[in-house]
């Protein structure tokens, strides 16, 4: 696949098989908390994920100091996803990236939320127009959403089935969200 944006080519061949794809924005000294999330969610089976860290050429890019091919690949990441998720910490606000994904995102239709990682946090208001997402279990929630609105003629799992079962100690997402939002 010389040339092709491997996991742009993996979402566009999961999106003909009819799967989401979310769109994990984040700023960067939130990564694990990404990753983790981002793992979690794909362990689900049917709901695939865009993270930066695993786009080579954006990474690539990056790494060239190259602000113009950064900003293509991001915009096909948001062009190839369905979904955009907005992972907010306290240091959300400081991010240049997170904003501009957002309002991309919003212009090209995506439907957005907001998923609070642990803390107190005080949403900017850009992004108090989205689905606000408060913990592990508000994001269960999200997820099965997700899944019935983009399943097609595929039989839709239930909770017990497809989502990690909510009495299950330590949860993996404990470190970076809240359990009861």
């Amino acid at each position: 696949m010389a040339g092709i944006n491997r996991a742009l080519y993996e979402q566009r061949h999961l999106a003909k098989a009819g799967n989401p794809c979310i769109f994990l924005s984040h700023i960067s000294v939130d990564k694990s908390s990404a990753t983790a999330i981002g793992d979690y969610i794909k362990k689900q089976g049917d709901i695939d994920i865009y993270l930066d860290l695993n786009d080579e050429d954006l990474q690539s890019a990056a790494r060239r100091g190259d602000p113009t091919g950064i900003t293509r690949f991001i915009e096909q990441g948001l062009s190839s996803s369905t979904h955009i998720m907005c992972l907010v910490s306290a240091s959300t606000v400081g991010s240049w990236w997170v904003p501009y994904e957002l309002g991309f995102a919003k212009n090209a239709g995506k439907h957005l939320s907001t998923l609070k990682l642990k803390g107190e946090i005080a949403l900017p208001e850009y992004l108090q127009i989205s689905e606000i997402i408060l913990g592990t279990k508000s994001l269960n929630g999200y997820l099965t959403r997700v899944r019935r609105g983009l399943a097609k003629s595929a039989e839709i799992r239930s909770l017990t089935e497809t989502l990690i079962s909510e009495g299950a100690q330590p949860h993996p997402l404990d470190q970076h969200l809240n359990w009861n939002a």
